[in-house]
């Protein structure tokens, strides 16, 4: 048996906790297996995209999940924001609450 060590792991806020919650399960399911499995392959994840200020996209079918990397603990990337896919380009909104939920997150937990 091959012992395989995660790359990252993943936090997620209490915001994105919520949103994970009020998925459908069918998408809730979806964007936990991606967390999960790039928690293990990192950045060779085909559905990764960056984006500005330092954010990142988890975009498996229909769903996104905006993080950015703990810069402070290696090796921890904190999920901000969780919604449904409904455009091709990530809405400015969703990424500037993603980012303010993140700075929220990492105050508490220094």
């Amino acid at each position: 048996m091959v012992d395989v060590k995660k790359q990252f792991i993943a936090e997620l806020t209490p915001e994105a906790e919520q949103q994970l919650l009020q998925l459908e399960p069918k998408f809730r399911v979806r964007i936990a297996e991606a967390i999960k499995t790039f928690e293990y392959i990192g950045l060779h994840y085909k559905n990764l995209n960056t984006l500005k200020n330092g954010l990142y996209e988890i975009k498996p079918s229909g769903v996104r999940a905006y993080f950015m990397y703990d810069t402070k603990r290696r090796r921890i990337i904190i999920i901000g924001f969780i919604c449904l896919k409904k455009t091709q380009k990530a809405p400015d909104q969703f990424m500037r609450q993603a980012i303010k939920n993140i700075e929220k997150y990492l105050k508490e937990v220094e």
